[in-house]
């Protein structure tokens, strides 16, 4: 009897012993939802379909047409996260801007959070580097379009079943005249089930 006591009071205490941490590598294009909540997957889709989506919309071409031989310059804006959870949208952002960048297509030039810091060097530039290397002031360029955007999120629920609707919009909008250029969105649909019943 002693020893049936001992053996279930010991058991436990193997089985939580031998659940450790598991780590695997994964190529970063895997496929992977372990929640249903946002994840690396989603960016990866809407990032690619919004940019696609820009650069196949007229205009570019509008612009080239009236600006011969110069590219449109783009500035990232405000990218609101108005979902119910916690995104960071910079990374939608960022995706943009290299997608963008890398069609060359467009230029970019930096965006708000990074403009004071360039602008800071360059003014400690005028005291401090060679007057050959030291970049000269008021020689930015001008953006001709802001890209903003959101992501918004609907629920359904009922029971063990969910649906989560992520719905991510860009737009680009004309700088001198207000005048939105290209309106995108794209949506990610979810059903999500789980167990009745958890251990």
């Amino acid at each position: 009897m002693k020893r049936l006591l001992l053996l279930l009071l010991t058991l436990p205490l193997l089985f939580s012993c031998q659940s450790g941490v598991s780590v695997n590598r994964l190529a970063a294009d895997t496929n992977i939802d372990i929640s249903g909540m946002w994840n690396d997957t989603d960016i990866r889709i809407v990032s690619q379909a919004l940019v696609d989506a820009s650069l196949s919309a007229g205009w570019i071409g509008s612009y080239r047409m009236s600006h011969p031989g110069k590219r449109p310059v783009v500035i990232v804006g405000s990218f609101l996260n108005r979902s119910s959870e916690h995104i960071d949208t910079s990374i939608i952002t960022k995706r943009y801007e290299m997608e963008l960048i890398n069609s060359g297509q467009v230029d970019m030039v930096a965006d708000q959070s990074f403009r004071a810091s360039v602008r800071e060097e360059r003014a400690e530039q005028q005291y401090f580097a060679s007057e050959e290397t030291a970049k000269a002031l008021g020689k930015e360029i001008g953006a001709d379009y802001l890209l903003q955007g959101s992501v918004r999120t609907n629920l359904d629920q009922s029971g063990n079943q969910m649906v989560r609707t992520y719905y991510v919009s860009a737009e680009l909008i004309d700088i001198e005249t207000n005048r939105k250029v290209w309106v995108g969105e794209e949506t990610i649909k979810k059903l999500i089930k789980q167990p009745k019943y958890k251990l």
